[in-house]
């Protein structure tokens, strides 16, 4: 296994007979199979095509292999990113006009990652209890009165009153949201999405997202697959987390380390190609990703790789290292 850092899972016989190793797990296959028909069962987002989306240009050099004779995937790129853009100095004005909508959940909320999102974005919301957390972030009045999203969502149930008094008398719009089959992420992503002609972000981040409760960092990573038309992405300092949809992608080596992943998470991808990986996919249906048989985890990009190209046939999770501070 020196020589690559891919993990299989089941038995993998070669041409010259190498074998590698069987391993039982029926809790992993029982949540395989929760995750592949919960994400079978789930609506289709409310906007088909997102106001968010824009079609990027095709970038040239991203045809070649299996998947130009067979003709699977899209033919152009389907997202560009670029998480250093997300951190970079940037004037006020152009980030007010092209920023990022930022959300902010209920989960430790790194206050230097914090504020450069939040000056670098158009928008500012809060998931539910995340407000009390902004709020104790600050020790002064000064400082807090820096920071005033402009929408709280959620059912406000863990919400001090204070905190809720504070800030609508700071000019937020508290919006309470009693519904039981939405997550409070997801409620924050709808009101973004309804508002996105007021304000034209090019991607969404969520602050907050990873540790905590293992079923709540499940319930972002399900919000990540049904809102796949949009760039959503999960960012603390260390980890990044976005959805690769089928087709083509190029993601930017820049504010990434090397470590990275490819997670059949909604279920198996037949074939999936990539270059600028040190054990790169291509794209043969012998090294189809999926629970039980086969996974990317452990990957890295090559040191001298700019970006990372992908083309897969089915959603795939992308995990890597974020950079921060740069």
């Amino acid at each position: 296994m020196k020589h690559s850092q891919l993990i299989w899972f089941g038995l993998v016989m070669s041409a010259h007979g190498a074998a590698g190793f069987a391993q039982q797990s029926s809790s992993l296959g029982s949540l395989t199979a929760d995750i592949a028909g919960f994400a079978s069962s789930v609506p289709s987002p409310r906007l088909a095509t997102p106001p968010l989306l824009s079609s990027p240009p095709a970038l040239p050099g991203l045809r070649g292999g299996m998947q130009d004779v067979d003709d699977w995937g899209r033919p152009d790129v389907h997202h560009h990113y670029d998480l250093s853009t997300l951190i970079a100095d940037r004037p006020a004005q152009q980030a007010a006009e092209d920023g990022a909508a930022l959300i902010l959940v209920n989960f430790e909320l790194p206050r230097d990652l914090m504020e450069r999102l939040w000056f670098n974005a158009t928008i500012r919301v809060c998931a539910d209890g995340a407000i009390n957390r902004l709020y104790a972030t600050f020790d002064s009045e000064e400082e807090r009165a820096r920071f005033i999203p402009e929408y709280v969502r959620g059912d406000l149930d863990s919400v001090e009153q204070k905190v809720l008094d504070y800030y609508a008398g700071h000019g937020t719009l508290i919006i309470k949201d009693t519904d039981q089959d939405t997550t409070d992420l997801e409620k924050c992503i709808l009101l973004i999405l309804d508002n996105s002609t007021a304000y034209p972000q090019r991607q969404v981040v969520v602050l907050g997202a990873f540790g905590g409760r293992l079923d709540h960092e499940f319930s972002h990573y399900h919000v990540l697959f049904k809102y796949g038309g949009i760039k959503l992405v999960l960012l603390t300092p260390g980890r990044a987390a976005f959805v690769l949809v089928q087709g083509r992608h190029v993601i930017q080596a820049k504010g990434l380390g090397r470590s990275c992943g490819l997670i059949p998470l909604a279920g198996p991808a037949r074939r999936v190609w990539t270059t600028g990986l040190e054990w790169n996919l291509d794209g043969q249906e012998a090294s189809a990703l999926s629970f039980g048989t086969f996974i990317s985890t452990s990957n890295r990009i090559c040191a001298q790789a700019e970006r990372v190209q992908v083309n897969t046939s089915a959603p795939l999770l992308w995990v890597s290292d974020f950079i921060y501070p740069p």
